[in-house]
C-alpha cells in the first residue's frame, strides 16, 4: 500500500506539496488519487484532466503492483482494448464519465475478487439503468459538469461598510464591498450618501442618519458573508446553477428506481436546495416572479424615462395648443387695474392656470401609467416646476429622486431575500457538491450499462475450469454481426463435441473472408471485458480467468531475417508457466510455408505443455498437424457455395473437428460465372475438378 505521495511515479517535491495543500493532508491526497477522483485532481493548478488520469493510473499500478501491460501482453491486444473503450466512451453523457472510464482496465486472475465485486456492482447498475429512460436522462446528464469552487465576484460598489477603528477597517476588507474608515459622524453621513446600502460599525450605533439612507448596524468583526455580501455566498450556486439543477433532476429520477442511491443525501436536503436555487438566475440576480414588489419597482424603473419623455412631449404640445387658442376677456375692473400698469400679472394668471392644468394632467397620467403608489406619486408632483415654461420641461433632479427611491426599495427587498437564500444555501453547499459528484459518478456506471444495452451484452460466468465458451456471440466491431457459438477448453458449451471437446489449443481453418479473424476478435473482446468485470458480447458465456493475454495479428508478407527473429522472440514469451490465452491470426506468412508449419506446431506444443488456451487461425492446418505428435483440434468455417449474386455462402459458426478448405475454387468459380466466356478463368476452374 502506498503510504507517501513520493512513492507514486512522477510525483516530486513540488507536485506533492501542491496536492497536500489542495486536499489538506497527504493522507487525503493519497485517498483521493486512489479512488480516482479525476475532477478533484484536475482542479489543482497546473494539472490537466489528462495528467490527472495518468497520475491515477500510475498510483493504482504502484499501489496494486500491477500494470495493464502485465495482462495485455502485445501491442495488438492493447489496440483492441482501446477500440472497446472508445465504444464504451461513446455511450457516456459527461466528460467526467469519459475520463473516468479510462481507469477501468482488465485484471489478471489474481484479482478475481475485484473482478467479481465489479460484476455485482455493474449488475445492479445495469438493472437500474433498464428502468430508466435514456432519452430523458441524456439531455440532463450532458449538462452536469464538475462544480467550480474558486469563484471571485467583483466588488459591490453600491454597498459600503463604514468603520471607525483600524481593527474594524481590516475586518471589513474581507468583504467584497466598498470600505471606508471615518473619524466622526459628519464624515460618516457624507460617505453614506454615495451608496444604496450602508453597514456601520457598532461605534456609530444610535447615530441619526437621514431617512433616505438605508443603514444597518453590524459587529464588523463577527459579521458573516451572507449578511454583508450574500452575492459572494450565492456566487458558487449561480456559477454552477445549470449543473446543480440538472444533477438534482437526475437525482430525483434515479431515486424513484433506486431509493438507496446516494444515501448520504436526504430528500429534505434536495428539496431545500432546489427551492432556494429556484430563486436565482444565471446573471447572479433574483429570478422574476420571486417578489412582486421588486418586479413592480423594477418595471417602473425600466419604463420611467420613456414614460417621462412621452408625458413631457404631450404636455408641451397641449400647453402650446391651449396658448394658441386662448383669448382674454377683460372686465371693467380688470381694465382699470391694467391701466395702472398691472396688465402683465393679468396675463400671467391666465397662462399659469393653463400650465397647471397641463402639468396636473401629466402628473396624473404618469402615476396611472406607471402604477405608482401614493408615496411614489409624491415624487411625481415635483417633476414640473412651479415656474411656467414653454416648452414644458421635467425637473431631472426630481426624476432622479424617484429613481433613487425605487432603487433603495428594490435593493432593500433584494437584500432581505438574498440574505435568506445565502444563509440557507451556505448550509447546503456540501450537499450541492455531493449531488453533482454522485450524478457524475453515476454516469460512469450508466455509460457501461448503456453500452451493455446497446450491444445486448450479458454478464459472463467466471468458472474455475480452463476454457472459454459462448453462445450468440457478436463481434462489437462489425455492424449487424452474425451471432456465432464457439468454445475452447473446458466449458458446458462443449457437450455436443464428440472428439477433443476439452481441447485447449485449437487450429481454426476456413474460407477467406469467412469470419476467422472476426471470431478471433470476438474471443479477444470477450476475454478483455470479462477480465474487467464487464458484460461480454454474447447471450451466454463462461470463462476461466488467466494471468496473461496475447494476441498476434496477421503478419504483412514474408519477413526479413530481423523481423522474423523479433517475431520468434515475441512468441517465446508464451513459454512461461503462467495461465494464459494466446490468439494468433495467420502466422504462416512469417516465412516459407514448410518452415512456418514447423514453427507454429512448436508454439502450439509449448502452449499445450504450459496449460494455456490457444486459438491459431491458419491455412496450413494439415502441414502443422504433420509436424506434431500432439492431438490438436482443428475447427473450420466452411463456405457452402455461391448465392445468386455470386457471394460466398458461409456458415459463420465454426464446425468442431472439421478441416475447412479455404476454397479458392469458389473464388475462381465466381470470376468465371461473372465473366462468362473468359477462357482463362474456365481453365483455372478445370484445375480444381
Amino acid at each position: 500500500m502506498i503510504k507517501s505521495l513520493k512513492e507514486i511515479p512522477r510525483i516530486g517535491e513540488k507536485t506533492a506539496s501542491r496536492l497536500i495543500e489542495h486536499f489538506g493532508s497527504e493522507n487525503n491526497a493519497i485517498e483521493t488519487i486512489l479512488k480516482g477522483d479525476i475532477a478533484g485532481i484536475a482542479e489543482i493548478e497546473g494539472m490537466t484532466e489528462k495528467s490527472a488520469i495518468s497520475l491515477v493510473l500510475e498510483a493504482v499500478a504502484a499501489n496494486e503492483g500491477f500494470n495493464i501491460r502485465d495482462f495485455l501482453k502485445t501491442g495488438e491486444i492493447q489496440e483492441i482494448y482501446k477500440k472497446i473503450m472508445t465504444l464504451i466512451s461513446d455511450c457516456a453523457h459527461t466528460d467526467h464519465a469519459r475520463s473516468k472510464l479510462q481507469l477501468y482496465i482488465p485484471y489478471p486472475s489474481g484479482k478475481k475478487d475485484s473482478i467479481l465485486k465489479l460484476q455485482k456492482e455493474l449488475e445492479t447498475i445495469i438493472d437500474t439503468a433498464g428502468k430508466l429512460d435514456e432519452d430523458e436522462l441524456s439531455g440532463l446528464l450532458s449538462k452536469v459538469r464538475p462544480v467550480k469552487t474558486e469563484i471571485n465576484i467583483p466588488v459591490i460598489r453600491d454597498r459600503v461598510m463604514i468603520a471607525t477603528t483600524p481593527q474594524e477597517f481590516e475586518a471589513a476588507r474581507n468583504f467584497p464591498i466598498s470600505v471606508h474608515l471615518v473619524s466622526d459622524a459628519r464624515e460618516a453621513v457624507d460617505t453614506a450618501r454615495g451608496y444604496s446600502y450602508v453597514f456601520i460599525g457598532s461605534g456609530l450605533a444610535g447615530m441619526d442618519f437621514p431617512e433616505d439612507i438605508d443603514v444597518e448596524v453590524v459587529d464588523i468583526g463577527k459579521a458573516q458573508m451572507w449578511q454583508v455580501a450574500p452575492e459572494k455566498e450565492l456566487a458558487f450556486f449561480v456559477k454552477n446553477l445549470e449543473s446543480i439543477s440538472c444533477a438534482i433532476s437526475v437525482f430525483r429520477i434515479i431515486r424513484k428506481q433506486a431509493p438507496d442511491f446516494c444515501s448520504k443525501i436526504t430528500q429534505f436536503e434536495i428539496e431545500r436546495l432546489s427551492s432556494e436555487m429556484s430563486r436565482l438566475s444565471k446573471d447572479a440576480d433574483l429570478r422574476k416572479g420571486i417578489d412582486n414588489e421588486i418586479d413592480r419597482c423594477s418595471l417602473i424603473y425600466e419604463h420611467l424615462n420613456d414614460a417621462i419623455a412621452v408625458a413631457e412631449n404631450h404636455a408641451a404640445m397641449e400647453f402650446g395648443s391651449l396658448i394658441e387658442k386662448s383669448s382674454v376677456t377683460v372686465k371693467g375692473f380688470d381694465l382699470l387695474t391694467a391701466m395702472d400698469g398691472s396688465a402683465r400679472g393679468l396675463f400671467e394668471n391666465e397662462i399659469r392656470e393653463k400650465y397647471n392644468t397641463v402639468t396636473g394632467n401629466a402628473i396624473r397620467s404618469l402615476a396611472a401609467e406607471l402604477g405608482l403608489n401614493p408615496a411614489e406619486s409624491q415624487f411625481v408632483h415635483n417633476f414640473f416646476s412651479d415656474e411656467v415654461s414653454h416648452p414644458v420641461k421635467v425637473n431631472r433632479r426630481a426624476v432622479d429622486e424617484l429613481k433613487n427611491h425605487l432603487l433603495r426599495n428594490i435593493n432593500s427587498r433584494k437584500m432581505v431575500i438574498l440574505r435568506n437564500s445565502a444563509r440557507e444555501l451556505s448550509k447546503l453547499k456540501e450537499t450541492a457538491t455531493l449531488v453533482v459528484r454522485e450524478v457524475l459518478d453515476f454516469d460512469v456506471g450508466y455509460a457501461i450499462a448503456c453500452f451493455s444495452r446497446r450491444f445486448n451484452l450479458s454478464m459472463p460466468v467466471i468458472q474455475n475450469n480452463n476454457g472459454i465458451g459462448f453462445a450468440g456471440g457478436r463481434n462489437l466491431f462489425i455492424e449487424a454481426a452474425v451471432p456465432i457459438n464457439y468454445t475452447v477448453g473446458a466449458t458446458s458449451f462443449n457437450c455436443s463435441i464428440n472428439k477433443l471437446k476439452d481441447a485447449r489449443v485449437v487450429l481454426l481453418s476456413g474460407v477467406n473472408s469467412g469470419g476467422k479473424t472476426s471470431t478471433l476478435e470476438l474471443l479477444a473482446q470477450t476475454v478483455i471485458l470479462a477480465h474487467m468485470g464487464f458484460p461480454v458480447p454474447s447471450e451466454h458465456c463462461e470463462i476461466g480467468l488467466v494471468e496473461e493475454f496475447y494476441y498476434f495479428g496477421k503478419s504483412r508478407g514474408t519477413m526479413d531475417a530481423g523481423a522474423f527473429e523479433t517475431t520468434i522472440r515475441n512468441f517465446s514469451a508464451v513459454s512461461n508457466t503462467k495461465s494464459k490465452i494466446v490468439l494468433a491470426d495467420e502466422m504462416e506468412s512469417i516465412t516459407e510455408p514448410g518452415a512456418s508449419a514447423k514453427i507454429v506446431s512448436g508454439i502450439l506444443e509449448e502452449l499445450d505443455d504450459n496449460k494455456g488456451i490457444g486459438v491459431f487461425v491458419s491455412h496450413l492446418a494439415e502441414a502443422i498437424l504433420k509436424n506434431t505428435d500432439r492431438e490438436i483440434r482443428v475447427d473450420g468455417i466452411e463456405a457452402k457455395g455461391l448465392d445468386e449474386n455470386f457471394n460466398l455462402i458461409v456458415d459463420r459458426n465454426p464446425r468442431y473437428n472439421y478441416l475447412a478448405r479455404s476454397t479458392p475454387e469458389l473464388i475462381v468459380e465466381r470470376l468465371a460465372r461473372k465473366e462468362k466466356g473468359n477462357e482463362f478463368y474456365n481453365r483455372l476452374l478445370r484445375k480444381f475438378k
